[in-house]
């Protein structure tokens, strides 16, 4: 967009917005903001103002981070047609069509246009791009392209060589992500402490200055997740994306079986539900747990299929260069190859091979058959490094070094999941015990002030005194107060899950398992704090 187009249509309208609404909350409400609250309206519209700067610099941050996730795609690509001697313009054509690489192709497709309408040479058209690109990792490579292509250099040549160049930048780009979500466990964990003193104050202070505890509790609440929301979001925008299943529109048995547990665990909530409301003595915390333990259905048969998933992306390297060795052997009959490698075992993925081959083999349409084979193996690696192998075959390649690039490509990509993997199994233990901590916290809080409340209200005080001179005893609605934190811990308990799912990369279908088990961790710290706390205090 043209900065003076964005300035009058985008950027103006929020300043002024933001100067209106501060100058008007001043004129008509000023009784409302006085002392430190005078500063929120100026605060509100110069939240405007750096909202109006900084837009830009964060969809050009968002954009280079989507072309960093897909750069080790797109060299592998490139890798896999340079076999087959295609020229370098029709390299830059072939993937500059692939829409998989969103931004990727679309700059790609940049460079193809000036060299075909605006008669530039590919290395100049590299650099005009290279000096445009948000992405650091696409500049650097088109620069060495550049040169390689002014200097004479063999175009397979340099292909081949940056393949490991660009995936030591993707390798390294993916484990700056995982060291920054271990920072982002650490702001979590420190936010989510301060938070929990906070609501601890919320509880406490009516009872020493007579404010509504209600209110304070109801401010916490919504600072408690308005705080995950943002935190589950920042992460998200941090880690890379590269999503364990795959993106494929087909509906396949494994889908199937993802979408039919769905029901069933909503009717197995409802059925507790109903059971819960008709029995009726079952402890607040504890009949919330109930009601939402069905969903631990769902949960399971997505994890079990996500297992299923990741065994087979580890399986995949040893088949696809197992398939272009043979298929080299035979000259390039990746048929008959793959008739010779049904006697081998691929662990999960060998049922899918065996179902290949027997689609080639009556003669399908062969991009119809892998599209199939990738779409049931359910992985997003499989899906986009099936499509390299057949478009790079059909164009005449050699499916040994096609394969080998494959492979070994595929192999560190499998290596860097393992990584983040570790990273999110250390977040959970970390979220489950904050969990219980929180729960622990505030449920003590509440107990201390119930029984606050039970005790002074039979003590008698000396005439002319009252017991409101010494404490406020009626702080509010305990039942209210234990139901607002039940909604925190159940708030938080969702954020959480999420947040462990979007640090693995997995379905987030599968998070109600951890949001089940933190909400029933939430339940007993209630149970277990009360009952604790009205016995040591000799109220039980």
């Amino acid at each position: 967009m043209d900065p003076r187009d964005y300035a009058r249509k985008f950027a103006l309208p929020i300043i002024v917005f933001g100067i209106v609404f501060a100058v008007l909350m001043q004129i008509l409400l000023p009784t409302l903001f006085v002392g430190p609250a005078s500063y929120i309206p100026a605060l509100v519209a110069f939240i405007c103002v750096f909202f109006a700067f900084s837009y830009p610099l964060s969809v050009l941050a968002s954009k280079a981070a989507r072309m960093d996730n897909n750069m080790h795609y797109y060299i592998t690509q490139m890798g896999s047609i340079a076999t087959a001697e295609t020229p370098r313009l029709d390299i830059i054509r072939i993937v500059s069509e692939n829409e998989d690489y969103r931004e990727l192709a679309h700059e790609t497709r940049k460079i193809y246009d000036l060299v075909t309408v605006w008669n530039m040479s590919l290395a100049d058209a590299c650099r005009f791009i290279s000096k445009r690109t948000p992405s650091v990792i696409f500049e650097d490579f088109l620069d060495r392209f550049a040169h390689a292509l002014q200097s004479g250099e063999d175009v397979k040549s340099f292909l081949f060589a940056e393949q490991n160049v660009v995936m030591n930048e993707y390798e390294a780009m993916y484990n700056g992500a995982l060291y920054s979500v271990e920072i982002v466990k650490e702001l979590f964990v420190s936010l989510v402490m301060s938070l929990i003193f906070l609501a601890s104050f919320a509880v406490i202070m009516p009872v020493i200055t007579g404010m509504n505890a209600e209110l304070l509790m109801a401010i916490v609440v919504v600072v408690f997740l308005v705080t995950d929301l943002v935190l589950v979001m920042f992460t998200r925008s941090k880690v890379p994306q590269d999503p364990a299943w795959s993106r494929s529109k087909a509906l396949t048995k494994d889908k199937i079986r993802l979408y039919r547990s769905i029901p069933v665990s909503l009717a197995g909530c409802l059925i507790v539900g109903v059971a819960l409301l008709l029995y009726g003595k079952v402890n607040t915390s504890i009949a919330v747990a109930m009601f939402f333990t069905p969903l631990v259905y769902t949960g399971y048969v997505a994890r079990k299929i996500e297992k299923s998933i990741r065994r087979k992306d580890e399986n995949f390297p040893a088949f696809i260069r197992s398939l272009g060795s043979s298929a080299g052997a035979r000259g390039g009959m990746i048929d008959d190859a793959l008739r010779a490698l049904r006697a081998h075992d691929f662990g999960p993925l060998t049922k899918d091979v065996n179902n290949l081959y027997k689609m080639l083999a009556t003669r399908i349409d062969k991009f119809s058959s892998w599209n199939h084979f990738s779409a049931n193996t359910g992985s997003n690696l499989i899906s986009r490094f099936c499509v390299m192998f057949v478009e790079a075959t059909n164009l005449g390649g050699q499916p040994e070094i096609i394969g080998d690039i494959i492979a070994s490509n595929f192999h560190r990509i499998v290596n860097l999941r393992k990584k983040r993997t570790q990273s999110a199994s250390s977040l959970v233990g970390v979220l489950y015990g904050l969990t219980g901590g929180i729960g622990f916290t505030m449920y003590i809080s509440l107990g201390v002030v119930g029984l606050m409340q039970e005790m002074f209200a039979t003590v008698e005080m000396p005439a002319g005194m009252s017991i409101g001179m010494v404490l406020y005893t009626n702080v509010g609605n305990m039942t209210t107060l234990e139901n607002m934190v039940l909604g925190i811990m159940i708030g938080h308990s969702f954020m959480s899950a999420l947040l462990i799912r979007i640090v693995d990369g997995g379905h987030m279908l599968s998070s109600t398992i951890d949001f089940v088990v933190m909400v029933w961790i939430s339940a007993i710290s209630a149970v277990v704090t009360i009952a604790a706390v009205s016995s040591l205090l000799g109220m039980g």
